[in-house]
């Protein structure tokens, strides 16, 4: 048997790698990586017999794929938010860049047909390219991200009346007016639907997906509904990639958002790079090669006059200057859906063999120059413009959502598994006022514990866009309280990989488990099995009428002795501090010895004479306090001491209020 589709798609995908690694080196987009790719593999270098089509298709699901996270990650409520952005500036750029090149190309002396129709290839930009890179920058939530993107859905929308008007042009459609009016029916059905499947179709039916704990499952029921709402979009003449966006605003209205993007991504990354492999095999070097300088300079004029419209477009539609520039530069390309409007010129006739081709150079062109410009244009800007030319003029507060936002939090506490333990580790740190997440893949709970006001969302750790949307690459402390083996070592790998800095404890089952969760990245793990042991003995020595004092320091020797047999074995020299420490946060009660007294006097009497290194004072945290410094009603104490003198001293506080926290932990107050 032969598979020469197969063959092609193994030589063009190890061309593509050979060729990113070697522009990795050299900080090169990976998207020209592809492209390039392409043109190696196209029939003018390697004279692969790939058919197009095949390509063609896998390139057409990777951009539905692109727009349908990008529809995920963005929202309804987003999209009204920007709505001025979206029909205003993106409306008055396709009308400017229409306009102007029509006039351009009239003046010169083209038939008014082809130069209107070269004004629909000029108005649209690369959706795919502008996503991308962005995405790839983590600048979808910049201003011009989000402004680019609300100019790119009104291109998408827009598309579909310029390829209806294509018949016109040369005569072929008999009712205009008639046919667009109908394409405004269907597209304001499209939005109705989507308001309604976001509130009573789309949660209920995940929520009973999720309810499987399947993970395939939910998968498979996330790819029906973005190729599903797409299939529903083309059905009724619109584009694939709309309805594709259509259906991830949808599922981004659901408490499952986020665990549907993760999941969603390596798919969109391997489709979304035929698409851009495609653009490289179109490319004909022998027609570049022999009218080079007027590829050049139609690419020159072509971005500039873009730039201009796009960056007027986006002022008039409330944007800083700034802003507004770097979007002009990010939309300054030629997009894929002109080429796909090109290719329905020729089947009408309307653009001849030579102007097809010429179209697909300085295009092509412009998508390869479009990646540099995307990221290299803000610090360019930034460092020449000033920065009050960065804010939205009349844009104030468009940027937040009114759904819980964990992306303003640092330093916070992310606690993984609701279970008894994390619900416990959620209760005190709303007691503690520590800002803190909750990640679960439980619907029912999540669902509940929503409506009871906890900062929660529905998630697997092992995911690692769940893991960044509850702000772990800037936690301070994460709790792992989940179950399974296999998720806890996937999930203290992710945490690594997004942050070195983070305080992670880990609870396991088996005392055999911490030095490999040592050596995962774990901060800390406390064995469940070890604790039942610690409080059985403890019951026991008060059954037997021992002292409450000496049950705790006993307690506390057993704590230290015991997770000291297997994690001292090879990384005490790492330590701090010794071992036989611990950092440790006392409440001052009113009624205790030491309230109202100086340190010193504390030394003086021999009533604690333990370093003090902090005191958190209502809001104010006293570093490094002075000896005269005087201790107050509800004042925390930072200690140092060893656990078996902190258990006999801790009556001269209030014993129920002390925490302790081993070394290298986060303040616990």
């Amino acid at each position: 048997m032969h598979f020469p589709v197969l063959i092609d798609l193994l030589i063009i995908f190890s061309l593509a790698l050979l060729v990113n690694i070697i522009f990795q080196r050299f900080n090169v987009p990976s998207i020209l990586g592809f492209i390039v790719a392409g043109v190696l593999a196209g029939p003018h270098v390697f004279g692969l017999e790939t058919n197009p089509d095949d390509l063609e298709l896998l390139s057409e699901i990777g951009i539905m794929l692109l727009l349908f996270t990008i529809g995920i990650e963005f929202s309804i409520k987003d999209l009204m938010q920007i709505r001025k952005t979206v029909f205003l500036g993106g409306g008055l750029q396709v009308f400017l860049t229409t306009s102007i090149t029509f006039l351009l190309t009239f003046w010169a002396g083209y038939a008014w047909q082809l130069s209107v129709f070269f004004g629909f290839l000029a108005a649209l930009s690369s959706t795919a390219i502008v996503l991308k890179v962005l995405q790839e920058q983590s600048l979808m939530a910049q201003p011009y991200g989000r402004g680019s993107l609300g100019l790119l859905i009104f291109q998408d929308l827009i598309v579909v009346p310029m390829i209806l008007l294509v018949p016109f042009l040369t005569g072929g459609m008999e009712q205009p007016g008639t046919e667009l009016l109908w394409m405004l029916v269907k597209v304001a059905g499209l939005i109705l639907f989507t308001i309604l499947g976001s509130r009573y179709i789309v949660p209920p039916l995940l929520h009973i997906v999720a309810r499987t704990h399947k993970q395939d499952f939910f998968i498979l029921t996330i790819l029906i509904l973005g190729f599903g709402v797409a299939v529903l979009t083309a059905m009724l003449g619109l584009s694939l990639a709309l309805g594709a966006f259509l259906a991830g605003l949808i599922i981004s209205e659901t408490d499952y958002n986020h665990e549907a993007f993760g999941n969603i991504v390596p798919f969109r990354d391997i489709f979304t790079s035929f698409f851009f492999v495609l653009i490289g095999m179109f490319l004909n070097l022998e027609f570049i090669a022999n009218h080079v300088w007027v590829i050049i300079g139609l690419t020159g004029i072509v971005l500039v006059l873009k730039t201009a419209i796009v960056t007027f477009s986006a002022y008039a539609s409330g944007y800083r200057a700034g802003v507004a520039l770097i979007m002009g530069l990010a939309l300054s390309q030629i997009g894929e859906f002109s080429i796909l409007l090109a290719q329905t010129g020729r089947q009408y006739d309307l653009l001849s063999v030579y102007y097809h081709q010429m179209f697909l150079s300085v295009a092509l062109m412009t998508m390869v120059i479009s990646p540099f410009l995307i990221k290299s244009g803000p610090q360019w800007l930034l460092k020449w413009l000033p920065s009050r030319l960065y804010h939205k003029r009349l844009i104030t507060h468009s940027d937040e959502r009114s759904v819980i936002s964990f992306k303003k939090l640092e330093n916070h506490l992310v606690v993984i598994g609701m279970g008894q333990n994390g619900h416990n580790i959620s209760h005190a740190a709303e007691y503690a006022k520590i800002d803190h997440v909750i990640i679960d893949n439980d619907a029912d709970l999540v669902q509940q514990e929503k409506k009871n006001g906890e900062p929660i969302i529905f998630g697997n750790a092992e995911n690692i866009a769940v893991l960044k949307q509850a702000g772990v690459d800037r936690a301070g402390t994460v709790v792992i309280t989940i179950r399974s083996a296999s998720s806890i070592y996937t999930a203290l790998q992710n945490i690594r990989r997004l942050t070195e800095n983070a305080y992670i404890i880990v609870r396991t089952k088996h005392v055999e488990e911490l030095e490999h969760l040592y050596k995962a990245g774990a901060s800390d793990v406390i064995p469940g099995e070890f604790e039942t042991a610690v409080e059985i003995f403890r019951r026991v020595l008060k059954h037997n009428l021992v002292p409450e004092e000496d049950v705790r320091q006993m307690a506390a020797h057993m704590r230290e002795n015991g997770y000291g047999l297997f994690r001292h074995r090879e990384y005490e020299t790492s330590k701090p501090f010794s071992p036989n420490f611990t950092i440790s946060a006392v409440r001052v009660d009113s009624d205790s010895v030491v309230c109202n007294k100086s340190i010193e006097q504390l030394r003086k009497e021999k009533v604690f004479d333990e370093p003090i290194l902090a005191i958190q004072r209502g809001d104010e945290v006293v570093t490094n306090p002075s000896e005269n410094i005087e201790l107050l009603k509800d004042d925390i104490l930072v200690v140092m001491a060893r656990p078996e003198e902190l258990a006999c001293k801790s009556c001269v506080f209030e014993p129920d209020d002390t925490k302790v926290i081993t070394p290298g932990g986060q303040k616990g107050f």
